[in-house]
């Protein structure tokens, strides 16, 4: 017989995994019964797991209602990436000091993967490739904290990237902004490193920004 705290992470990855991937929809509202018979487990561990994507941000519960999945407004995009800038900025400053071998060889091997796969116009790999710099960048910082909050941030939006890196041209834009964080941190310049972080994540909040307020939210009015 499983835990209940295995049960109860079983429970949490899946709704977290359908919400992110959008197989919840934003605004859609979904029941501890349902969840228990897809999971044939008890509702008492889905509860649970609802308590905990509640925290993280992903789900919301309301009264006479109950729990919906959390749909992100303008305002919650500028908070996102408000904290994004200037606490991914400050991990790049960190990891221009990193001198393990390991990750600086992963981490110039990750982005000339992402040249390719920019290069061939391959969305769903960039994506991924995106994904694990970032994640290396945080890891050469040597701050877990920070990183574990970042992915939670990153988690609350993610259902906006495929179709945001999928726009005419961003993936273009893109790889040349994170040659230019990657360059900085391999040379040791923890100054440029900083500054090319924030440029780069200014210029995803106003494009996604733009992207919103001109083409999503006038047809999704309680947001996305």
């Amino acid at each position: 017989m499983e835990s209940k705290n295995t049960l109860q992470e079983q429970a949490y990855q899946f709704i977290k995994t359908k919400i992110v991937n959008l197989g919840f929809k934003p605004g859609e509202f979904i029941t501890d019964l349902q969840i228990a018979e897809s999971l044939d487990i008890s509702r008492t561990p889905v509860r649970e797991a609802f308590r905990m994507l509640e925290r993280e941000g992903l789900l919301v519960y309301e009264p006479k209602h109950g729990w919906k999945v959390y749909s992100l407004t303008l305002k919650d995009i500028h908070e996102i990436f408000e904290i994004k800038i200037n606490l991914e900025a400050f991990l790049a400053r960190k990891a221009a000091n990193c001198t393990d071998d390991i990750l600086r060889k992963k981490l110039e091997h990750t982005i000339t993967e992402m040249r390719k796969a920019a290069d061939a116009e391959n969305v769903d790999a960039w994506v991924v490739l995106d994904q694990d710099l970032h994640k290396l960048i945080f890891i050469m910082a040597d701050n877990q904290r920070a990183l574990n909050y970042i992915e939670n941030l990153n988690d609350q939006w993610n259902r906006l990237r495929v179709g945001f890196s999928a726009r005419t041209g961003r993936i273009t834009r893109s790889i040349i902004e994170h040659e230019k964080i990657v360059n900085a941190i391999l040379s040791g310049n923890a100054d440029e490193a900083e500054k090319e972080t924030k440029d780069h994540l200014v210029l995803v909040r106003d494009e996604l920004t733009s992207l919103l307020i001109n083409m999503v939210l006038p047809y999704a009015k309680d947001g996305v």
